[in-house]
């Protein structure tokens, strides 16, 4: 009967696993940042769309900065989870900006509305900008230090 001999492999293993585990890892940590990214901006969308929601409730009423209705209504939506969302500080100056402006720290966000409302019959918007950091900080050096995320809700009030 021949014997057939099998090379010696030993280690073969360990030093397959210590090349592609780095890239294991960065594969890993990848799909945490982007699963943590979807979750916030799902977040900050049903928040956008509820925040716009609350505005066509409450169209019957002028409202001016700072609105905290509307922002408490965006933010019970929420319900917490880590994010710092805050009404846009744009909409205080005189005239108010027509356009959400961007966090400049990370992992907070700004609730913009459609500013000088009037009653009646009007399209409202709420826009939630949010300033993203991934936690990984190899998945940060490859996307950058931040990314912003953007959701936004129209509806018109017809009452």
């Amino acid at each position: 009967m021949l014997l057939i001999r099998r090379r010696q492999s030993k280690g073969q293993a360990m030093v397959e696993f210590a090349l592609l585990s780095g890239l294991l890892m960065l594969l890993i940590m990848g799909i945490f940042d982007f699963g943590r990214a979807i979750a916030v901006y799902i977040n900050i969308a049903e928040a956008a769309h509820e925040g716009a929601r609350q505005l066509v409730l409450r169209s019957n009423y002028a409202s001016s900065y700072p609105d905290t209705a509307i922002v408490n209504a965006t933010l019970a939506k929420i319900g917490g989870g880590g994010m710092q969302l805050s009404e846009d500080p744009c909409l205080a100056d005189n005239p108010a900006c027509t356009t959400p402006s961007t966090p400049t720290t990370a992992n907070t966000g700004y609730i913009w509305l459609t500013p000088n409302r009037t009653v009646g019959n009007q399209e409202v918007t709420v826009r939630v900008t949010y300033l993203y950091a991934p936690m990984t900080g190899l998945i940060s050096n490859i996307i950058g230090p931040t990314l912003v995320l953007q959701a936004g809700s129209s509806m018109r009030a017809e009452y």
